[in-house]
């Protein structure tokens, strides 16, 4: 019988494993619909300060995912948000290399709708790129972009946990002011957006470091423009606002979009669904990626009402409601279920919820439990928390300690960016280490 956390969430198989915990597939009592339960572990301050945080990025739009309840149960805490089970888009371009540009244009038009409503909401993500957009999985219909990992997101005006001079984000993805300590802003958010569209087009990672290179000679129309624009070194030359960028890109969108779409080589693209079968299912209505009758992903779902031993608190306007396409409904061929492609097994599992595991943990700052080994030294910093302009933390030590095999580990399958240098047991009882591999972190054998 499954493990009931709180007298709600029913957890039944784990989907994923990161540095702040694991994510389940759950299934919600009260609700009586799937979800994904991040379930962190209670052992640290900064961890559950930021548990605490992220709980309230509740944010109401069919392009965000974040967390529409929590719990605590003794010394563990649970994060509830929805089942997306079509990869990231990362996988997306590792499995087909460049995008069209018109499927292109629909995701980032996606983001940037999702990025609007949470700046407008006062909210700055700061670890925009293709790992942390999660899809629907709706086949060969038109994809459905999920913004995830508010993880190191803050509002504005509410007290950060780095010391100054610390940069939190993903090298490649950082905009030139925010690694030079420049204070958090919009812009950032929108140079990561353009440097994210630059890879859905050319299908290669940015460099870690300097400037993206030259676009092709045949790089012309509104979303290579509006890629120039949103990577500018200076963030006074970038669109002032998301939904700017999204007028520059209007004239792309209302182009229609042809589906199934296709690669330049004649590929069919398919965000098929990379969940694994459920054993056992114990609901018949839950979603089970091999079962024809299974319910689409994208159906509506409504929030949680209040009460009970969960705490919910609310999201900034209102309950999470509908979290179906951008046009508010399931589309046509979501669920689709492909029983091919090129990623199947653990590892495409993995790759579905690595942006949720690591949100509980994920902030490169002092109060990283998992050692921080992310953290950029700005190129100004002052030095420490001693200086005129540190924010209000103390440092913590900690060194990666090896723990028991998991089952949810093996050799390859990616990990989490806060959680570089942590060493573990895999499954096969190989100790690993989750390195850097130029812009995603994987488990490598320790030699």
């Amino acid at each position: 019988m499954a493990d009931v956390f709180a007298g709600r969430f029913e957890l039944l198989d784990p989907i994923g494993v990161g540095g702040a915990g694991t994510v389940w597939r759950a299934w919600d009592r009260r609700l009586e619909r799937p979800c994904a339960a991040k379930v962190l572990r209670q052992r640290d301050a900064g961890a559950l300060l930021r548990f605490v945080r992220e709980q309230g990025r509740r944010l109401d739009h069919p392009n965000v995912l974040s967390p529409y309840g929590w719990a605590a149960d003794d010394d563990l805490a649970l994060l509830a948000m929805d089942l997306v089970g079509g990869g990231s888009v990362d996988t997306l371009v590792a499995d087909f290399g460049p995008l069209p540009v018109r499927f292109a244009g629909e995701l980032l038009g996606q983001l940037l709708g999702a990025l609007g409503t949470i700046h407008s909401a006062g909210v700055l993500h700061r670890d925009v790129k293709p790992a942390n957009l999660l899809l629907e999985a709706t086949g060969t219909a038109r994809p459905v972009l999920r913004l995830t990992d508010f993880g190191i997101a803050i509002a504005l005006g509410e007290p950060r946990l780095t010391v100054h001079g610390t940069v939190v984000g993903t090298p490649g993805y950082l905009a030139p002011e925010a690694l030079a300590g420049a204070t958090p802003a919009p812009s950032q958010d929108l140079y990561a957006a353009g440097v994210t569209a630059w890879q859905l087009l050319t299908g290669s990672e940015p460099p870690e470091h300097g400037t993206l290179p030259a676009l092709p000679s045949d790089a012309t129309g509104p979303i290579w423009d509006l890629v120039t624009q949103l990577t500018q070194l200076d963030p006074a030359d970038r669109p002032q606002s998301a939904a700017e960028a999204l007028e520059a890109l209007a004239p792309l969108l209302v182009e229609p979009l042809e589906l199934p779409a296709l690669t330049a080589d004649g590929e069919t693209i398919e965000v098929f669904d990379h969940l694994p079968p459920l054993t056992n299912n114990p609901h018949p209505t839950l979603h089970d990626p091999l079962a024809e009758d299974a319910t689409p992903v994208g159906e509506a779902q409504t929030g949680a009402p209040a009460g009970g031993v969960v705490a919910d608190g609310g999201p900034v306007d209102g309950e999470v409601a509908d979290r179906g396409p951008a046009d508010g409904g399931a589309g046509d061929g979501a669920g689709v279920r492909r029983r091919g492609g090129r990623r199947t097994g653990v590892i495409a599992v993995v790759a579905v919820v690595v942006a949720v595991a690591g949100g509980g943990g994920a902030a490169l700052a002092v109060f990283d439990p998992f050692g921080g080994k992310d953290a950029v030294p700005s190129e100004n910093s002052p030095g420490g928390p001693g200086s005129e302009a540190s924010e209000t933390a103390t440092t913590v030590e900690v060194t990666p300690a090896t723990r028991s095999a998991d089952p949810g580990i093996r050799v390859g399958q990616p990990c989490g960016w806060q959680v570089v240098g942590s060493v573990e047991t895999a499954a096969d009882g190989i100790r690993v280490e989750c390195r850097q591999q130029g812009s995603s972190y994987r488990w490598a054998k320790v030699s």
